[in-house]
């Protein structure tokens, strides 16, 4: 990375400071007599990342209650290449996996049991356009949705993002994995590649062809949250209880403003022109969460106006 990468870097060795011990501490509570969760998952960075968000929120979550339900351990599976999203979906169905980090949709409902919060507050539902940097001037002046759907919009196949952006009347063309998107844009298979406000200047940054739009974004109601095999309705009621306590006590919060904050200040949200999306998939009971857990611009823009509906 470039300028971007010192923080973004030390913002997560600060995360792994502030859940540091939890693993380390599970064997000497085993060893008192009390009985370990295991917790099977395939929690893997994401590109950009040093370590996974997801990761890093559920062992937050997890070390809040220790005192309360006792000890834990990860069970990881192995480090895999271009596992997409489905079939993490299929291996939780099937028992593989005890809990996964996804976006909601109504398509996946009934793969798991939804553990109701959003580990994202909301800003994947944010997505900022990525271009090259020699196109920049061409797609700063859009100012409506009806020169967005003139547009030729990439997505990777297995995000419901781009069921989303199609319903939407965009023309979206749907690549295999997130690390080709760069390529593609080079060799003009699509314009623009959006990618959520949370995540795009850790992964563009990276890459000096590309560069992303200032002056607008795309939005609609969306929410990432953890989802748990149904033979584990234990470990779904110990994390609803948990999203309580790190919510309560302000450690969420403070987690991921440690984790993508400068991303999200980067982005300067407020000052964007706000293109409004419908999100038919997204399931209309995950929208009601404390307030706290949105980012305020996201409650404010997009989530208080859908309820009040």
């Amino acid at each position: 990375m470039q300028s971007a990468s010192p923080p973004y870097l030390f913002s997560r060795r600060a995360l792994l400071a502030v859940s540091a011990g939890s693993l380390l501490g599970s064997p000497a509570w085993a060893a008192g007599g009390s009985k370990v969760l295991s917790v099977k998952h395939d929690m893997q960075p994401l590109q950009g990342e040093v370590e996974s968000l997801a990761l890093v929120v559920l062992r937050l979550m997890l070390d809040k209650t220790i005192v309360s339900h006792g000890p834990y351990r990860f069970e990881p599976l192995p480090a895999r290449d271009s596992i997409t999203q489905s079939r993490t979906m299929l291996e939780l169905r099937a028992g593989g996996l005890d809990v996964v980090a996804s976006m909601n949709s109504l398509a996946r409902e009934a793969d798991g049991i939804p553990v109701r919060g959003c580990l994202r507050r909301g800003l994947n539902g944010l997505r900022l356009p990525v271009c090259l940097a020699s196109r920049r001037a061409e797609f700063e002046s859009i100012k409506d949705l009806s020169q967005v759907r003139a547009l030729s919009v990439g997505q990777v196949a297995h995000w419901p993002d781009a069921t989303v952006l199609e319903q939407n009347g965009l023309k979206v063309q749907r690549i295999q994995r997130l690390s080709v998107f760069d390529a593609m844009l080079e060799r003009g298979r699509f314009d623009i590649f959006p990618l959520a406000a949370d995540e795009a200047y850790g992964i563009a940054e990276a890459l000096p062809k590309l560069a992303v739009l200032k002056s607008w974004l795309l939005a609609y109601p969306s929410t990432y949250a953890f989802m748990v095999n149904h033979a584990r309705p234990e470990l779904a009621e110990l994390l609803r209880h948990a999203w309580t306590v790190v919510q309560a006590d302000g450690s969420f919060e403070a987690l991921h403003d440690k984790a993508v904050g400068w991303q999200v200040r980067q982005a300067h949200l407020a000052e964007r022109r706000w293109l409004i999306l419908n999100n038919p998939d997204q399931p209309p009971q995950a929208l009601r969460q404390d307030a706290r857990l949105w980012h305020p611009l996201v409650r404010q823009r997009l989530i208080e106006p859908l309820l009040k509906a």
